[in-house]
C-alpha cells in the first residue's frame, strides 16, 4: 500500500487521518487496524496513541475529516454559492474532481452500511450537498422534478462515476463533467 511521504518522521494527525482514508478506500474498514497502520508508517503505536485514544476515537475523527475536507469545502465555499447558478455549479464539481475530493465516497458508503453513526453522518452530508446543488439548479428557474432529477444526477454522476471509470485520465473526467453539466443546465 502506498504510505504517506513522512515515512518514520512524527506523523501529524492529519496524516493519521488520510491514511487511515486511503486504507478504507483499499481495504475497508478491516484494514484500519493501529499496529498494522503504525508499521506502514513507520512509526510506532506510540503515535497513534499522541493523536487518538483508540480506534474508536480516529473513526470518529475519520469521519470529522471526511466530512470538513470533503465535503463542507465545498458547500461552504462562498465562491461557488455567490458565482452566477450555471458558473458556481461547474465551478464547485469542477474542483471535487480536479482536487479528487471524490475518491473515497465509495469506501464511505460502504463503511455506513455497518455502522450507525456513520450512516446519520452520510445522511447529513448527502442532504446537505443535495441542499447545495439544487440551489443551482432552483437559481437557473428548474422547479418541482426538473429540478430535482438534475440534482440526483448531479449527485449520483460526482460519487459513483470516478469509481466505475477508473481507466479514464483526469482530464478525461473533467471534460467528461463539462459535457455532463452542460446538459443539465440545459433548458430543454
Amino acid at each position: 500500500m502506498k504510505t504517506i511521504e513522512s515515512r518514520g518522521a512524527r506523523l501529524t494527525r492529519e496524516a493519521w487521518l488520510q491514511y487511515a482514508l486511503q486504507v478504507l478506500r483499499l481495504e475497508g474498514l478491516q484494514g484500519m487496524r493501529i499496529d498494522r497502520m503504525a508499521s506502514d508508517l513507520g512509526v510506532t503505536k506510540g503515535s497513534f496513541y499522541w493523536h487518538f485514544e483508540d480506534l474508536k476515537d480516529l473513526q470518529g475523527s475519520v469521519m470529522k475529516h471526511w466530512r470538513d475536507r470533503y465535503n463542507n469545502i465545498i458547500i461552504e465555499n462562498r465562491e461557488f454559492l455567490d458565482a452566477e447558478p450555471a458558473v458556481g455549479l461547474l465551478s464547485a464539481v469542477t474542483r471535487i474532481r480536479e482536487e479528487g475530493l471524490d475518491e473515497y465516497e465509495v469506501a464511505i458508503r460502504n463503511w455506513a452500511f455497518h455502522d450507525p453513526y456513520v450512516e446519520e453522518v452520510v445522511r447529513k452530508v448527502y442532504g446537505e450537498r443535495k441542499t447545495f446543488v439544487r440551489s443551482f439548479f432552483t437559481r437557473l428557474g428548474f422547479r418541482g422534478m426538473d429540478a430535482e432529477i438534475r440534482t440526483r444526477l448531479t449527485l449520483c454522476y460526482m460519487s459513483w462515476e470516478p469509481s466505475i471509470y477508473q481507466e479514464d485520465s483526469k482530464s478525461q473526467r473533467v471534460k467528461m463533467l463539462k459535457s455532463v453539466h452542460e446538459l443539465l443546465t440545459k433548458k430543454q
